[in-house]
């Protein structure tokens, strides 16, 4: 059997009859919590809280899901590391590396993506083949150094993550540091690129380090110099409750999206695969759930809603369900200088330096 079938076969004979009964997907003795129907099994379905892939053209369904499969095998083939990862490695057992593979793209797919499945799957085989992530790729930018009290730069980088685990194969990391060799690691942002936009699917905080050295305390200082002469007067949104180390990291972000030519972010949330996962690991109900991933959503969104406000040519087009279930923003060419903290951190990085990490 040819791997283009060996790819169907997967999806269709194995994944999806899993994935529309009750218990979820086994692979290899790994559970996936994973829920989800094809739109031609839904006259014989009757519990319609699973999303639904609505499947509108099969012959260019099953060209993207096998364009996608073979995209990320070799994606996984260019980055030994992930062989660590049984559940995405499966010792090299490409049976097992396809079963994996079209099931987990759809833990990161949107309602409106199961809507538009052709359009998501070519998205993401877009991301796996970027030739900017691929250049980048653990290239550390080095800014400039921010005189004061306490002299700081940051530090940034493209690298890879879990493909099957998190919502993108790639991730952009970044840290505040001093020349003393202190240093504190700032929110990870999963995103893709595709055309002249770039997607963000997630803002991680990494665990917070308890008992900082003094330098590292005089470092998280230094960062609350972003909050000085700041004036909310958006009382619902309460975007001064976002945390400075996620404004920092979007920052950064906002300026390496910039120095690549991209035009646009499109802020992506509300995974229902993902979801339902995290409802059944979690073991609460769904009014409860819904209640703590709604205040999840909101704080999500305010981080953005804050960079914007920093920086007022960041305009947001539209909010989620506005246009779609994204928030789309507009990436100028330039950004005004203006004498604050935030904006002294933003011109570090140009004409800044470069290494490469082994």
């Amino acid at each position: 059997m040819d791997v283009n079938q060996k790819i169907l076969d997967s999806f269709y004979h194995k994944i999806v009859p899993q994935a529309s009964s009750s218990s979820g997907v086994m692979i290899d003795g790994f559970l996936f919590n994973a829920f989800f129907i094809l739109d031609s099994q839904l006259p014989n379905y009757e519990d319609y809280f699973s999303p639904v892939i609505q499947i509108k053209n099969k012959k260019k369904f099953n060209q993207s899901l096998i364009n996608y499969t073979k995209a990320m095998i070799y994606f996984l083939s260019m980055h030994p590391e992930f062989k660590n990862i049984d559940y995405v490695y499966f010792n090299g057992d490409i049976d097992k590396i396809i079963e994996s593979t079209v099931l987990n793209v759809w833990f990161n797919a949107t309602e409106e993506d199961f809507r538009n499945p052709v359009e998501f799957l070519e998205k993401r085989t877009s991301f796996l083949e970027n030739a900017v992530c691929m250049k980048e790729f653990k290239k550390h930018h080095i800014t400039k150094v921010i005189n004061g009290k306490y002299p700081c730069y940051f530090d940034y980088y493209v690298d890879t993550w879990n493909p099957s685990g998190n919502e993108t194969p790639y991730v952009f990391r970044s840290s505040i540091c001093n020349e003393d060799g202190a240093s504190i690691e700032l929110p990870n942002i999963g995103f893709g690129l595709d055309g002249k936009d770039c997607y963000v699917y997630c803002l991680h905080n990494g665990k917070k380090k308890e008992n900082l050295l003094a330098s590292e305390k005089k470092l998280n200082r230094v960062m609350y110099q972003a909050n000085k002469d700041v004036y909310f007067d958006y009382e619902e949104e309460r975007i001064q409750d976002v945390s400075v180390s996620s404004l920092f990291a979007l920052t950064l972000f906002t300026s390496f999206v910039q120095e690549n030519g991209y035009t646009s972010l499109i802020v992506k949330g509300n995974f229902p695969v993902r979801n339902i996962a995290k409802m059944y690991n979690k073991k609460v109900d769904c009014d409860e759930f819904q209640r703590i991933g709604n205040s999840v959503m909101n704080r999500y969104y305010r981080s953005f809603r804050r960079l914007s406000y920093h920086f007022p040519e960041l305009e947001i087009l539209s909010y989620p369900y506005e246009m779609d279930n994204a928030m789309h923003m507009k990436v100028p060419e330039d950004i005004s200088y203006s004498d604050d903290f935030i904006h002294q951190v933003y011109a570090s990085t140009k004409n800044g330096k470069y290494s490469i990490k082994k």
